[in-house]
């Protein structure tokens, strides 16, 4: 009996132990990293320590010895000014680190010390847009190998539940990004591999022509969206949408000596909308055309000597004319304006200010979006190797993508300058091709704008630089992550080469669709047997009031 009451008061003298004596909590300070590189990754000092201090907590056992950084703490450069802050605060370990960008490649140099003086040095070297991947694997060896922690494992996703009887339900087999816990889907043909999901898509019947343009507007202001089509045989048509088929309304014959290149729309102040036209003649100049509809077609203006486009001007995100002029043998006169509407017809007014490469037809500006460390509006671009930079509004380039966009198939002959003097929008043996739009959005309303642009895919294209009928293309919406332009969802497979798309209720049934205008692939030999298409992907947006109609000016305002 001696021997059992022993034992509980041992047993209980241990359970009133405070929980600090058989655990011991410690705690760690991230001090601000040192960066070396543009001025426009300067947010990464701050922004960097905040990833490490989360990602590191490890409640009752690691904990931050502050809850915030004093705002005048500087980077260190040394050990012992790491060791000398680490005192101060009291910490148990003190992290600093290093970041250096370089072109397109950045080095990561971190080091932990602990107050008894040990030191862990832990380095990593990766592409500048992949900076992010590579603090987050710097993380978990820190995690494992100093703090003895397993690898940290996401949390369970909850499944959107149904709603009986709704319509364009969320859909959780849409994967929205590869490293994404989100459960909110916009449609089931948004995905990466497999699936089934044909009564996510309205198609149209295929016409008998290849386009090369195509938008979608109300233009007459009758409250109903029209669809127009710019079609490879120099015509305009106009078509609304019927019992899943395209109805034509009417037609515009362009001028057979021009090279179709692109369509634009502008709201106007009547309710109607300009559709703006994009040609060029024999020797690469412009000759663009303005014509309003209402029931049919009416040119308002012709033969304008401007590349013309319509972009989103900060800060009130309106729909804005822009034009430039070309200067042969280069296609583009430096300099892009605003346009203003004169009695005569066009002229210039300001001047934006734009990066050297940015021209009227390949520029977007992307909305700052909340929550991130760099809230300031970024200027998109495609370069003439077709892929994405991004600038700041100064002009500093942050980043460019590895990958290429677009894929448009309208180009234009430029003259080929002498070595040393040529400029950076020629292109593919003196061929410029248009760029597709850049489509700045946010579709579910939580403050993040993403980027709308098409991917083309073809095997030939990486053999053959002027292969242009791309057997398949798929629509990705890309998200300024801090680093550089990340994937956020993208279409399946679509078969075709994309022609064009945007984002408005196409079929005016109250959902807001991605409309995309594709032209069928016959094979690389078939290029005259091609036919375009419209295939819209109805959005569930249901994460704005439910009770309210989607409307454009909630999407891109």
């Amino acid at each position: 009996m001696p021997s059992i009451a022993l034992c509980l008061a041992l047993l209980f003298s241990a359970a009133a132990l405070p929980a600090s004596a058989a655990e011991k909590k410690e705690s760690f300070l991230v001090l601000p990293f040192s960066v070396q590189g543009p001025e426009g990754f300067a947010y990464l000092e701050r922004s960097i320590p905040q990833m490490f201090t989360s990602r590191l907590f490890w409640e009752g056992r690691l904990e931050p010895a502050t809850a915030d950084m004093p705002a005048g703490q500087p980077a260190v450069d040394s050990e012992n000014a790491a060791e000398q802050v680490r005192a101060r605060h009291k910490a148990d370990y003190v992290i600093w680190g290093t970041v250096t960008l370089v072109g397109e490649t950045c080095s990561l140099d971190v080091r932990v010390r602990n107050k008894a003086g040990k030191v862990w040095p832990y380095s990593r070297e990766a592409r500048t847009n992949q900076l992010i991947p590579a603090i987050t694997a710097v993380i978990e060896v820190i995690n494992r190998e100093v703090f003895g922690r397993a690898a940290s494992l996401p949390a369970a996703t909850p499944v959107a539940r149904e709603e009986p009887g709704r319509v364009n339900q969320m859909n959780p087999d849409l994967l929205m990004n590869q490293t994404s816990n989100r459960s909110v889907y916009l449609n089931p043909q948004f995905r990466y591999a497999g699936g089934s999901g044909e009564d996510a898509r309205i198609r149209s019947q295929s016409m008998r022509y290849a386009a090369v343009g195509m938008e979608v507007v109300d233009a007459d202001g009758d409250g109903r969206n029209e669809i127009f089509i710019l079609g490879d045989d120099h015509t305009l048509y106009a078509y609304r949408f019927g019992r899943e088929k395209l109805d034509p309304l009417d037609t515009f014959a362009l001028p057979r000596v021009s090279t179709v290149l692109s369509i634009r729309s502008l709201p106007g102040s009547s309710g109607k909308a300009w559709i703006i036209v994009n040609m060029a003649d024999a020797d690469s100049r412009p000759m663009a055309s303005i014509l309003t509809f209402d029931k049919t077609f009416k040119e308002e203006l012709r033969n304008i000597k401007y590349f013309l486009n319509v972009v989103r001007r900060p800060s009130s995100h309106t729909p804005t004319l822009v034009g430039q002029q070309a200067q042969p043998p280069r296609l583009f006169r430096p300099g892009v304006h605003e346009m203003v509407k004169t009695r005569n017809g066009l002229s210039e007014g300001i001047r934006l200010n734009l990066p050297p490469d940015a021209n009227a037809l390949n520029f977007a500006y992307l909305p700052a979006s909340s929550g991130q460390e760099d809230n300031t509006e970024k200027i998109v671009l495609l370069s003439d190797r077709e892929t994405l930079r991004v600038y700041t509004p100064k002009g500093s380039r942050l980043s460019e993508s590895e990958e290429v966009f677009s894929g448009s198939s309208a180009g234009l002959q430029v003259g080929n300058a002498l070595p040393g003097l040529s400029q950076d929008t020629v292109s593919i043996l003196g061929v410029y091709y248009i760029p597709m739009r850049l489509l700045p959005v946010d579709l579910d309303q939580d403050g993040t704008y993403e980027l709308i642009v098409n991917k083309p895919i073809s095997t030939a294209s990486m053999l053959f630089d002027r292969y242009r009928s791309y057997p398949q293309s798929e629509i990705h919406s890309l998200f300024w992550d801090g680093l550089g332009m990340n994937l956020a969802w993208k279409t399946r497979r679509i078969k075709g080469s994309m022609a064009d798309y945007a984002i408005a209720d196409a079929n005016n049934d109250g959902v807001m669709d991605l409309v995309t205008c594709v032209n069928s692939h016959p094979g690389a030999l078939g290029v005259q047997a091609r036919r375009a298409m419209i295939i819209l992907y109805p959005l569930d947006l249901s994460r704005m009031d439910s009770e309210t109609p989607a409307s454009p000016d909630d999407i891109f305002d």
